[in-house]
C-alpha cells in the first residue's frame, strides 16, 4: 500500500482543487488516468464554477457530484442536469465538445459545489468509438449495505450489487459512506489495479491513518475503520496494457494521434453545442 498526498491545482482564479492523479508518485492507476476533487466551495453569480465548451477524445469523463448542481451540454445533443448524488458518464470516444455550468436558478440561490472528476482510459480498439452520454440519477445507484455503512455501486459488480454505468473495460466504481466507528473490508478482484480516495473525514486503512484528499494505492484487500464520519471513492479496474499519451484534453496511444486530434478539432470535426 502506498499513500499519496494530493497536490493543489488552480484551475481558475480563486479556485483550487485537489489533484492526486496523475502525480509524480503515480502517473495513472490504469484504467484510471485522472482524479480531480473539487470543492466543497460556495458558488453564486459572482463566483461561478464553470467550464466553457472544450474538446475531448480517447477516454471517458465521469463526474460524481456529492453536493450542488451541475448542467452538462455536448456536441452529441446530450443535455444533463446533476444534483447531489448523481453521476454523469461521458464517453468522448472519437471526439466531443462539452461544457459544464450551474443553472441560473442555482447561481441565484447560491450553494455548495462538491464532487469528483474522473478520467477513464479507453482501450485502443475503442478510442474512436462513437461518443456517448449516460445520465445516472442517485435514485438509480444501488448500494451494498453493511449495518450503517453504505457502498454505492456506480459501475461494475461489487459485493453482489451491480451498478448502472455501462463501461468499456472491466472495472468497479464505488462511493462509500461510513459513520464514525464503523469498519469494513474492501474487496479487490484478482488482477485489477486498485486505489482508494478519501473525500470526507478520516480513515484508518490497514493500520495507516489517512484523511481528506489522500489517495491510497492498494495491492491487497484493505481493512477500513472510520475515525470520523467519512466518505471515499473506491476504484478497481483491469489494467489496459497499452501506451498512453495524454496531452491537454486528449488521451491517445501515440503523439501522432494527439496531433491528429488537435487538427480534427481545429477543422470543426467535433461538432458544435446547440
Amino acid at each position: 500500500m502506498k499513500l499519496i498526498k494530493s497536490s493543489k491545482l488552480e484551475i481558475m482564479p480563486g479556485r483550487s482543487i485537489n489533484a492526486p492523479l496523475p502525480s509524480d508518485e503515480a502517473e495513472n492507476v490504469s484504467p484510471f488516468i485522472l482524479l480531480h476533487h473539487f470543492g466543497p466551495f460556495e458558488v453564486n453569480y459572482l463566483n461561478k464554477f464553470e467550464f466553457e465548451p472544450h474538446p475531448h477524445r480517447g477516454f471517458e469523463a465521469v463526474t460524481i457530484l456529492f453536493d450542488g448542481e451541475m448542467e452538462h451540454k455536448d456536441s452529441t445533443g446530450s443535455h444533463g442536469k446533476l444534483s447531489g448524488g448523481d453521476v454523469q458518464w461521458m464517453t468522448a470516444g472519437s471526439g466531443v465538445l462539452h461544457e459544464e455550468k450551474q443553472a441560473a436558478g442555482f447561481l441565484e440561490r447560491g450553494g455548495i459545489i462538491h464532487g469528483i472528476q474522473l478520467w477513464i482510459n479507453l482501450p485502443q480498439a475503442k478510442k474512436m468509438t462513437t461518443p456517448g452520454y449516460q445520465d445516472i440519477s442517485s435514485a438509480n445507484i444501488p448500494a451494498a449495505m453493511n449495518g450503517d455503512i453504505t457502498e454505492r455501486v456506480i459501475a461494475g459488480t461489487y459485493k453482489g450489487v451491480t451498478g448502472p454505468a455501462k463501461t468499456n473495460s472491466p472495472m468497479n466504481v464505488v462511493h462509500g459512506i461510513m459513520p464514525a466507528g464503523s469498519e469494513t473490508k474492501l474487496e479487490i478482484p484478482a488482477g485489477f489495479n486498485s486505489c482508494l480516495y478519501i473525500t470526507k473525514g478520516k480513515l484508518t486503512v490497514n493500520g495507516t491513518e489517512a484523511g481528506v484528499s489522500d489517495l491510497l494505492l492498494l495491492d491487497e484487500a484493505a481493512e477500513l475503520k472510520a475515525e470520523s464520519d467519512s466518505e471515499y471513492l473506491f476504484l478497481t479496474g483491469e489494467p489496459i496494457n497499452e501506451p498512453v499519451v495524454q496531452y491537454g484534453p486528449f488521451v491517445m496511444n501515440t503523439m501522432g494521434e494527439i496531433k491528429q486530434a488537435f487538427l480534427d478539432y481545429r477543422e470543426g470535426k467535433f461538432g458544435n453545442i446547440v
